[in-house]
């Protein structure tokens, strides 16, 4: 599919946008999501917190859009944002009715329609993990802001699975995702966020483009993604959301030196196989030259 460049999270990948965009402003990302360094050198950390269940979907200013934007992809491109992996029905509207009351609202849809009911509540994306064997898989899900992957290629995969493309995640915290998983109980959920740079800022994203879309860093956008996770104590599955938000890259370093240099020293070591997987790769040096000014500033 070819990308159409535009500046509006909202609208899809390959969409022009239909609204005036000359006051959209992009929303801050909250503070305690923002990626730190830990060491200097790089590693996967799991990285998670726990949840503080009065905060666990928060509406913000970008909840609407974003809701908005899940009722188009719902309506016109159901078959890319909605999947369902056989005998997975009854813990796909055990998850809808977990974010139906959390919202104060009751449901009527059942199934795999009673989560796609629920995923206009809120806006983040839901997907949902039962157990098959001694495995969790991932057996339902509703995405519609995907970060160049394709919801139906990880049905009847465990977590580990699904992160296969990720250079050295299984050896750094496989086993501990595992243990975080199987320990996860239905009163104390947990939560976490990665980050990743993009050369386009839409949300729905299921394709990675054939070559660079820009060649100006300061036309990049910072991804950041806060996922929890939630047990499902009827059927013992994991509820597992996604919330994304895009911001351009200039304004996100405007937030400090601090965050600046943070981010430069994040790039800087990546492993080549990660910069490509985070998108990173191809404009690497030319960001980190970018960069300078706003470490010093």
């Amino acid at each position: 599919m070819t990308f159409v460049l535009h500046q509006h999270p909202f609208t899809p990948f390959d969409r022009e946008p239909s609204a005036d965009l000359s006051q959209f402003r992009a929303m801050p990302m909250m503070d305690e999501m923002l990626p730190i360094e830990m060491t200097d050198e790089f590693r996967h950390r799991l990285g998670v917190k726990p949840l503080d269940l009065t905060n666990w979907l928060p509406h913000d200013a970008e909840s609407e859009p974003t809701i908005a934007m899940k009722r188009e992809l719902l309506d016109t491109r159901r078959d890319e944002v909605v999947a369902l992996h056989p005998g997975g029905e009854a813990a796909a509207e055990e998850a809808a009715r977990l974010v139906a009351e959390y919202r104060g609202v009751k449901l009527e849809s059942r199934g795999i329609d009673a989560l796609v009911e629920a995923s206009l509540l809120v806006a983040d994306d839901l997907t949902v993990l039962a157990p098959v064997g001694d495995k969790l898989l991932f057996i339902a899900g509703v995405v519609c802001s995907p970060s160049r992957w394709k919801l139906a290629s990880k049905m009847g995969m465990d977590m580990l699975s699904t992160h296969q493309p990720v250079s050295k995640y299984a050896e750094h915290i496989g086993a501990a995702v595992d243990t975080t998983l199987r320990r996860l109980t239905a009163d104390k959920a947990i939560w976490r966020s990665n980050w990743t740079l993009e050369d386009h800022c839409a949300l729905f994203q299921p394709e990675s483009p054939a070559q660079p879309l820009v060649d100006d860093p300061s036309l990049l956008w910072i991804r950041m993604e806060r996922e929890t996770l939630r047990r499902l104590p009827e059927t013992g599955g994991i509820l597992f959301t996604i919330r994304g938000f895009q911001q351009p890259l200039p304004d996100y370093v405007s937030r400090g030196a601090q965050h600046a240099q943070t981010l430069r020293s994040l790039i800087a070591r990546l492993p080549d196989d990660l910069a490509r997987y985070k998108s990173v790769y191809a404009y690497r040096d030319s960001v980190l030259e970018w960069l300078e000014p706003y470490c010093a500033a």
